[in-house]
């Protein structure tokens, strides 16, 4: 570590139900190499143990808690967050997650050498039940290149999680979660890439991110549905915006979301969604938006332009053509087994 300075650093974590997790991920926090942080625990009303199983991290004089008086999400806690943080640099752990113990000296190093805005960083995801995976490099060796990230930072994934940020980034652009709806960190990503000069990202896998039974991410449901309000909130941030390069790379993510959106969610909100992805399509040749016609967008595309029982019908059977070669490929497995 050649950190001369040694400034605040602000880690925000929302708490919800994470009662068998809330431990390995403070733990991973509190262990940090880089010493002087404030760790924000927002407490959203959990109706497990998890406020109880804070209570014994609270002798560590850098957690602070605060308690929500009612539920009101996980954009909601995260903004709470924002709001009590003082450090000069701020990021986010989500409660049932884990950081390597260098991911915070790394961050802060590359921000102080490069005068960057935000430093982004790779993650290895691992199923909830098994065991923990190493991360890939080691951890004796804090040497890890950065690289600058021009129009590239877009094409990252969207995870709040994965951002080490300077506070006054996000102050002066009045950067916030929208509240209420599912896949917040949408428009926070493209907000502050929109809103940030210098960003760089470390060529390492620092964040073990724990997939769920009950992720967001693996939905079917109507939660699906909210991406298409998120996809109108970025749309509305790039109005104005003159770089067609960054216009490009969204419609290029809305058409694979609309692939994923279209083939995942549950047969009874398939008509809305088909109806939403439409009103989409206008609204981008209406802007003239162009992306990367990859195999799927080009499906998606001509499923969109057929007349509504058309595209449904034509929908219902590319779902059950994609279902049945899942299950051809799961029973393929099952007999090499």
């Amino acid at each position: 570590m050649t950190i001369i300075k040694e400034p605040l650093v602000s880690v925000i974590v929302p708490v919800y139900n994470v009662e068998q997790y809330i431990d390995d991920c403070l733990n991973s926090i509190k262990q940090q190499s880089y010493k002087n942080l404030e760790i924000i625990m927002v407490e959203d009303c959990s109706t497990d143990n998890s406020l109880q199983m804070l209570q014994s991290h609270l002798d560590d004089k850098r957690i602070k808690l605060i308690q929500h008086k009612e539920n009101r999400g996980l954009s909601a806690a995260r903004n709470t967050g924002i709001k009590a943080a003082t450090g000069e640099y701020l990021m986010f752990v989500d409660s049932d997650d884990i950081i390597d113990s260098n991911l915070i000296s790394v961050c802060l190093d590359c921000a102080l050498q490069k005068n960057a805005d935000v430093i982004t960083y790779g993650f290895v995801p691992f199923k909830d039940g098994l065991t923990q995976p190493e991360l890939a490099y080691p951890t004796n060796n804090l040497n890890i290149k950065s690289v600058m990230l021009d129009n590239s930072y877009f094409n990252l994934p969207h995870f709040a999680w994965l951002k080490f940020i300077r506070s006054s980034s996000v102050r002066s652009a009045s950067l916030e979660f929208p509240v209420g709806l599912y896949y917040e960190d949408w428009p926070f990503h493209w907000h502050l890439g929109l809103a940030t000069a210098t960003r760089y990202q470390l060529q390492a896998d620092l964040y073990l991110y724990r997939q769920r039974g009950s992720s967001i991410t693996g939905s079917k449901g109507k939660e699906l549905l909210d991406l298409f309000i998120i996809h109108s909130k970025v749309h509305s941030l790039l109005q104005d915006h003159g770089d067609d390069d960054i216009k490009k790379i969204f419609a290029s993510k809305v058409k694979q979301s609309h692939w994923s959106i279209l083939t995942r969610i549950d047969s009874e909100y398939l008509a809305t969604a088909l109806k939403e992805a439409k009103k989409a399509r206008v609204i981008f040749k209406l802007k003239s938006y162009k992306n990367n016609m990859a195999v799927r967008s080009m499906i998606i595309s001509e499923i969109l332009s057929m007349p509504n029982y058309t595209a449904l019908r034509s929908l219902k059977l590319l779902r059950m053509t994609l279902h049945s070669r899942i299950k051809v490929r799961a029973n393929k497995i099952n007999t090499k087994k």
